[in-house]
């Protein structure tokens, strides 16, 4: 969608489209899937029991109605998904609507769209955007405050006006309460066949009877690209839905994923990765208990997994997850194990603190793996040296290179850490199984990263197939928050890293992050309007959630959980605050918290 700067306000009929009209509550029908082909296709069946919503609906056009009236009535007949918008058609010449794919490009706005008659026949729409998901449903947020300007083409057909061109990449707009209200983010689900994990990528799709249909036609699709090489699907790119449906139920809560195509899975292995992909990711759909999958006519059939599948646990995948045994306050160059999840930080009196390095002033941004057996940490002055610890033995490690961020470790065996080398940006992992006087730092494949960057943060994520990277240019100082895919050797060993997919591109600078889920981030940073950094959720393929300011914050911490994440925050005075409901309160004092495995 092409974006203007707003331009000066004149013209004949001016018209402002009330946002409160398009927040009239409508009924989606199960045609609110994302469509994928170039051409109309009819309504899709009720599956499942129909949501019971107040329909309120659209009108069609007045006679003799002005054009900006007529753009104007059509944005509120399209704010209707009934009928797959056979109302809102009517106000297009019959190409256009023939043409019309509605949620090919969903823009959400803010506001009240300002609608400018020019040259008689094109109606200007001014409007404030928060953000739009495209065809595939990956949501883009836009800064508080962006404007864009459209416009509208019309023509007279039988002496009444219609419209017949529309602006670039035109799906529909929706106000941001409608959209919140129409729309749900869910996953889609990938997997790692070595380590029998699945990863989520989130999307949008609209609510109600339709989103089955949504979320099966989202899983047959490729591995998006950040996720190519780091992650696979059991789903062949030849199956297809037949019928492009997916029937639900209401007895039994049971979906049925009913494929075509040549191969339905070369091996067991893959006709797992089929089942749990599917399943995971369709029970997320309300009233969806199980899932049947079927080819050419009839049940698959896969040795130990039921079909209907209802326990996606039988493919032998499941969701990855943080283990957290404690934390570790540090006061000064002393470890005290603490209940990180507790309000006041309270101290874990069954690990002996004996059992725990005391780690010099001279190493920061301190970590440690899940089991708490190994930390690693970076020095203070220079920040180009690497300090590890294991069993009693410490080495130092230099020559790595320079601004090196905090340590982290994988569940994979690996130690992970980024900074600049003399040519530029680098992440570099260190396999553990090595002697630490023995072990080397290796470089990743990354040929995205430019050498005008500096990566200031670098995070794994719980299924070790993913990680949190943060950018930040040296010239502008702009900050980009990516999710990165970690690409494997048949060894397992990490060879590369894909190039990131950006999330939260409102964030002008970022001064920490780390995981708070698999789908969340936790971030202390700014956007435009902020003057000093603030604590976000960052949701991940979703809106930025801004958080209540903390007073000199310094550095977040979380302990990662997808129930409820507890979140912390680290102040110049040495105070380290934990959430109470939707503040903050000072939790203890210390100099930091390390969370293992984080």
């Amino acid at each position: 969608m092409t974006t203007k700067n707003m331009t000066s306000r004149h013209g004949a009929g001016r018209t402002r489209l009330l946002v409160g009209i398009l927040s009239l509550v409508v009924l989606l029908s199960a045609c609110a899937g994302l469509p994928t082909g170039d051409t109309v296709e009819p309504g899709l069946p009720v599956q499942g029991a129909p949501i019971q919503e107040v329909q309120a609906l659209p009108v069609g056009p007045e006679e003799d109605a002005s054009p900006d009236q007529i753009v104007a009535s059509f944005l509120l007949a399209s704010g209707s998904f009934a009928d797959d918008h056979e109302v809102a058609r009517t106000f297009l010449t019959d190409d256009l609507a023939r043409q019309w794919r509605p949620t090919s490009q969903v823009l959400v706005y803010d506001g009240e769209p300002e609608l400018t008659v020019v040259d008689g026949s094109t109606v200007r729409a001014e409007v404030t955007v928060r953000g739009a998901v495209d065809e595939d449903g990956y949501l883009v947020e836009e800064p508080r405050g962006t404007a864009q300007t459209h416009q509208f083409t019309m023509e007279q057909v039988g002496g009444q006006w219609r419209i017949s061109s529309f602006p670039d990449n035109y799906g529909v707009w929706l106000s941001e309460t409608t959209f919140e209200l129409r729309y749900g983010s869910y996953a889609i689900h990938y997997v790692t066949p070595d380590s029998g994990l699945l990863v989520p990528d989130i999307r949008w799709f609209p609510r109600g009877d339709g989103l089955p249909t949504s979320l099966a036609t989202a899983q047959i699709g490729p591995v998006p690209d950040y996720l190519a090489g780091a992650a696979s699907t059991g789903i062949s790119e030849d199956l297809h839905l037949v019928a492009s449906a997916v029937p639900v139920d209401p007895a039994t809560g049971t979906a049925t994923v009913e494929l075509r195509g040549l191969s339905l899975g070369n091996s067991a292995v893959q006709q797992k990765e089929l089942f749990a992909q599917f399943a995971q990711t369709l029970k997320q759909a309300p009233g969806v208990n199980s899932v049947l999958i079927r080819g050419a006519g009839r049940p698959l059939q896969v040795e130990g997994v039921d079909n209907p599948i209802a326990d996606v646990a039988a493919t032998g995948f499941e969701d990855a997850e943080w283990v957290i045994p404690y934390g570790l306050l540090r006061s000064r160059v002393d470890l005290i194990p603490v209940m990180p999840q507790h309000y006041q930080l309270q101290d874990n009196r069954a690990v002996d603190p004996e059992s725990l390095p005391s780690i010099p002033i001279r190493w920061q941004d301190v970590a440690t793996d899940a089991e708490v057996r190994e930390f690693a940490g970076i020095s203070t002055v220079g920040g180009d040296e690497l300090w590890r610890w294991k069993g009693g033995t410490e080495n130092t490690m230099g020559g790595i290179g320079t601004e090196l961020t905090a340590p982290t470790f994988d569940r994979s065996g690996a130690l992970w850490l980024a900074g600049r080398a003399t040519t530029g940006p680098r992440v570099w992992v260190i396999a553990r199984s090595e002697p630490l006087s023995r072990a080397v730092a290796r470089p990743m494949e990354a040929p995205w990263l430019d050498e005008n960057q500096t990566v200031t943060d670098f995070r794994v994520a719980a299924d070790d197939q993913r990680a949190l990277i943060v950018l930040q240019d040296r010239d502008t100082q702009e900050t980009q928050v990516g999710i990165t895919g970690i690409i494997r050797g048949k060894d397992g060993q990490p060879t590369a890293l894909t190039e990131p997919y950006q999330v939260a591109p409102t964030l002008t600078s970022v001064t920490s992050a780390v995981w708070a889920s698999q789908t969340e981030l936790f971030v202390l940073g700014r956007q435009a309007q902020d003057t000093t950094d603030r604590p976000f959720r960052v949701h991940i393929g979703g809106w930025l959630e801004p958080l209540r300011l903390v007073s000199e914050a310094t550095d977040v911490r979380a302990v990662p959980s997808d129930d409820s994440s507890a979140l912390l925050v680290l102040s110049e005075q040495g105070r380290i605050y934990t959430q109470d409901r939707n503040d903050w309160g000072i939790g203890r004092n210390g100099d930091d918290l390390i969370i293992p495995g984080t």
